[in-house]
């Protein structure tokens, strides 16, 4: 099987200090990898994408505790 191009959405839910509230984050990466070096892209792709949740996840809760 050939993969020209892959689409990766990623979300996640935190509950914060506040009752009854949570933030959310979400992101979408569009790819086209080379089927040659499929392994090697794919791990540097994985740990990238978890890097920019994590970030969009951060961002999300400074603005809900920047809010009060």
């Amino acid at each position: 099987m050939i993969i020209k191009s892959l689409k990766i959405k990623l979300g996640a839910t935190r509950p914060t200090a506040r009752q009854y509230e949570s933030v959310r984050a979400d992101i979408e990466l569009d790819i086209t990898m080379d089927e040659k070096t499929f392994s090697e892209d794919w791990k540097r792709i994985r740990n990238k994408s978890k890097i920019m949740l994590l970030e969009a996840m951060a961002d999300a809760e400074k603005g809900v505790n920047n809010g009060n």
